[in-house]
């Protein structure tokens, strides 16, 4: 039983519960968006928005990473194992974390991620026909503050999760399922 041993070892580990694999790397590439935003230029606006919406999408990722780490701790011992989408476009793995278990403030959370998208594909594919540089910047501050928003609702949400997966660890006796002793 391969998987049930796994699934106890990553459990009764926190260093192995869902996180983000470079952690620091996204904290630098957050203050690298707002100062790319702040220089008010049109390659500032795009590298801001190209940031805010990869980080965007790792906090959807992570989220979806934990629902799915929360189903297998619930039914286990049964096994359920969910396919990682690595080639996933940020629209398909927003839908997937939609069709997932509900959380605190998951439906906002999921309503500013579908925003940040609408206004990317607003910006990106249209880029051409914006009036003008101030127009851009506009809506790239709008972006900025649903970023913000959508990263505080995504820490209570991962928090939320974690202190879940600590319950889940100190109320069931996990070594007595271990196959492999």
């Amino acid at each position: 039983m391969a998987y049930q041993d796994n699934l106890i070892r990553i459990i009764k580990d926190s260093n192995y519960w869902p996180s983000f694999e470079r952690p620091d790397f996204l904290i630098e590439l957050n203050v690298l968006a707002d100062d790319a935003l702040s220089k008010n230029t049109i390659e500032g606006y795009l590298a801001a928005l190209l940031i805010y919406h990869q980080i965007c999408e790792e906090m959807v990722r992570l989220l979806l990473d934990d629902a799915h780490f929360f189903i297998q701790l619930s039914v286990f011992p049964s096994e359920i194992t969910f396919p990682k989408k690595n080639k996933a476009m940020f629209g398909q793995v927003l839908d997937e974390l939609k069709s997932t278990v509900s959380f605190d403030g998951k439906d906002d959370f999921v309503k500013k991620c579908d925003e940040i998208n609408a206004l990317r594909i607003e910006i990106v594919h249209k880029l051409t026909r914006q009036s003008t540089l101030e127009s851009i910047k506009l809506q790239l501050e709008k972006i900025q503050i649903l970023f913000n928003e959508i990263y505080q609702l995504f820490d209570v949400a991962h928090d939320t999760w974690r202190v879940a997966f600590k319950d889940l660890r100190k109320d069931i006796d996990w070594d007595e399922y271990l196959t492999e002793k």
